[in-house]
Formats: C-alpha cells, sequence, structure tokens
C-alpha cells in the first residue's frame, strides 16, 4: 500500500528535516508561521498559527534551548580557533584571537537565542510528536469553568 498512512511516532527524516528548517528561521516548526516572538527574547505562550504551546507545558523546558544555544556558542569559539590558526599559521597571533574570541563569546549567545528556542522546539516535535494537549484552545488546557470539550456538559 503505497499511501497508507505512517504511524505518527515512527522517525521521518523529512518531517525532521522540514521542523529543523523552520525552527533555523524562527518559525513554528509545526506549522510554519512567524510570530513567535514579541522582542528578541520574549517568546509568545502558543503559536499565532497553529496554537500550539511553545513550552510544551513543562515548567523546566527551557534547558534544551539553553544547551542548544551553548552549544552552539561553544562550537563558533572552538571553529574560530581552529579557522583562525590554519588561517595563519605558522605565525599565530594568539593574543589577536583570545581577545576575538572573547569579543565573541557575548553577542553569539544572544543572537542565536531565538533561534535555539525553536530550533529545541523542532527537535523535540521530532522525538515527541504534538497531541491534543499541546494545543492552546483545546478543554484540557483552558482552566476557565467555561472551558469544556465538545459534546460535555
Amino acid at each position: 500500500m503505497p499511501n497508507a498512512p505512517r504511524d505518527p511516532v515512527q522517525f521521518d527524516l523529512r518531517r525532521w528535516l522540514r521542523h529543523l528548517g523552520r525552527g533555523l528561521r524562527r518559525r513554528c516548526p509545526h506549522c510554519g508561521s512567524a510570530g513567535l516572538f514579541r522582542r528578541w527574547m520574549v517568546m509568545e505562550r502558543n503559536c499565532p498559527g497553529c496554537h500550539l504551546i511553545l513550552d510544551r507545558n513543562e515548567p523546566d523546558y527551557f534547558l534544551g534551548s539553553y544547551v542548544v544555544n551553548f552549544v552552539t556558542a561553544e562550537f563558533v569559539i572552538a571553529l574560530g580557533t581552529l579557522g583562525a590558526v590554519l588561517w595563519t599559521w605558522p605565525d599565530v597571533p594568539w593574543n589577536g584571537i583570545k581577545w576575538t574570541l572573547i569579543a565573541l563569546m557575548i553577542p553569539v549567545p544572544i543572537l542565536f537565542y531565538p533561534v535555539a528556542k525553536t530550533f529545541w522546539l523542532a527537535i523535540d516535535l521530532t522525538l515527541r510528536p504534538p497531541t491534543f494537549a499541546d494545543f492552546e484552545g483545546h478543554g484540557e488546557n483552558d482552566p476557565s469553568p467555561e472551558a469544556r470539550l465538545p459534546g460535555s456538559s
């Protein structure tokens, strides 16, 4: 059966690459909508397009994006060091490299922060596909007593 539905838990490389591409562009990995950030460092609670709850209702969800941001900053420093050493070999200007990389240690994590948040969300959505509970507007996510699931009274 060529058009058989796929198991949503099964890893799908195309879906993963689509999620990562959207995350790298600071878009919702699930639907591709923009507008996930009010300001550079302030993320909305949910996606304006599909209403996905962006922190997946977990209090320590930020730790994943923190690790992505930290590893990226360290990778930039390591790659910068390697590139500078190879470019200037054999007369390597160690002091110049040191001060340039120290100067990059602050702006790189700040500039990459929103990308790290959406990139981590893309990784998480691939490993843990969303359920109805991950979307705002469904009765189980609305704490108000008026919010009921369709058909419940």
